[in-house]
């Protein structure tokens, strides 16, 4: 460990956060932009931070390699700051005082930023809810009801900080996992084929929730699914020669499977959908959006989450108690990097909580890099009545956003487009000072 840097007490093992803890390379931060309808008071947010962090301590936490490779969440007394500036700092490094969670702001705008290693969307959503609420109590004189957010009037739970795969899964009997069916490679986005820019381009749009979720209960769906077929419609129009499956990669919170709906910590898996390339591209649109629904909930059998969860336990622990350094641990394969990652992503996020104070908010984007800068990924969140869809690409790829557009025009849904972003997302610091 270099001189520089604290040493930290080590708490439990950090085995969810495994697949992003041993990348040889560290990874952009994940950030969610909240913009305010009024100039950010950074005093007031300093005390609501504050107070988030009484109520949830835990989030204050970082991380520690040990000497054999294994890497622990663990206690950092050091302050968190919610720092004045308009570019976003490198989240687990000295400029964060090597905290795995930051908040920055500038003029009417905040930033929530993390490490994916230490926790996933749902732990990022507790941390800002918890911000905001607070910041607009103090703000406002107003002891506003939380709806369910989690405030310093509570303390928290043993069960907001559970480690999902520190202990194994009771299966139902009989039960045995669906048998692998070798499939078609599915249909990758040419214009990915180069290499990716470290510059993150944002094509943002908006819709009606009202009507979107009308178009989704016509159709017997889900909204996870409705985006995919409309997006896989968009790549349709735009290379109608695509030769291969079109595939949705579709991330879900698998909390409510493995009963710890509470815990902050990295418990997701993500669905497999096959758009086109099935028996399903006969049928019109309405039934394939009932009939993808149905498939999509047969992957989220809690049996098979709970089986694969009860393989990840065993393997994550076994690699960071037999793991003898950390520097050799980098030379292994990284299973993350190989997955598949195509055609692209849909994230539907849901919503923050209604609060009486959500107007005081007037957009919310969720802005990541897209997985290994190869794909195209769409993150979707409601508020305020609108459903903000973000198409994250690390390449210009306009002709995606324009073709989403012209799709979901044609299934009479209203958009309304807002012009490319080009962001930079900084990667994480979280490794700066450990020798290893």
């Amino acid at each position: 460990m270099s001189a520089t840097r604290p040493s930290f007490e080590k708490k439990e093992l950090a085995l969810s956060g495994t697949p992003f803890l041993y990348l040889p390379t560290d990874m952009p931060t994940f950030t969610v932009e909240v913009c305010h309808r009024e100039e950010i008071d950074g005093e007031l947010l300093q005390r609501a931070l504050d107070r988030t962090l009484r109520r949830m301590p835990y989030l204050s936490d970082t991380m520690e390699i040990d000497h054999h490779g294994a890497v622990y969440y663990a206690k950092n007394p050091l302050p968190m700051v919610a720092a004045h500036t308009s570019a976003l700092r490198r989240v687990g490094g000295a400029d964060t005082n090597y905290h795995m969670l930051d908040l920055t702001w500038d003029g009417k705008i905040t930033w929530f930023s993390m490490f994916h290693g230490f926790c996933d969307g749902q732990g990022i959503n507790a941390f800002l809810e918890s911000v905001l609420y607070h910041y607009y109590c103090l703000k406002d004189g107003v002891d506003y009801d939380p709806m369910g957010i989690r405030t310093d009037k509570e303390s928290a739970s043993e069960a907001e900080v559970f480690e999902p795969l520190s202990r194994s899964y009771e299966i139902d009997p009989g039960f045995v996992m669906p048998e692998r069916k070798e499939q078609r490679a599915p249909y990758h986005l040419p214009e990915l084929a180069a290499t990716p820019s470290t510059e993150l381009k944002s094509y943002g749009m908006s819709l009606s929730s009202g009507a979107f979720m009308d178009f989704v209960r016509q159709n017997q769906t889900s909204p996870a699914v409705a985006l995919s077929m409309l997006m896989g419609e968009a790549v349709q129009r735009v290379h109608p020669e695509a030769d291969a499956p079109i595939f949705s990669n579709i991330p879900i919170s698998v909390r409510p499977m493995l009963g710890c709906e509470e815990t902050f910590k990295n418990c997701s898996s993500r669905a497999l959908l096959p758009l086109t390339g099935t028996p399903l591209d006969a049928l019109p649109f309405a039934q394939r959006a009932a009939a993808l629904r149905v498939a999509l909930k047969k992957q989220m059998d809690p049996n098979i989450t709970r089986t694969t969860y009860n393989y990840l336990r065993q393997m994550y622990q076994q690699r960071m108690t037999n793991a003898v350094s950390y520097a050799e641990e980098l030379k292994k394969p990284a299973g993350f990097t190989r997955l598949c990652h195509d055609s692209f992503y849909i994230d539907y996020i849901g919503r923050l909580r209604p609060t009486a104070y959500a107007d005081s908010i007037t957009a919310v984007h969720f802005l990541c890099k897209p997985a290994g800068g190869k794909t195209l990924h769409l993150n979707m969140i409601e508020h305020n009545a609108r459903f903000q869809i973000e198409c994250l690409a690390s390449h210009a790829v306009p002709q995606y956003a324009d073709a989403l557009a012209e799709t979901l025009r044609a299934h009479g849904l209203e958009v309304l487009c807002a012009p490319v972003r080009r962001l930079d997302l900084p990667l994480t610091a979280w490794r700066e000072g450990i020798d290893y």
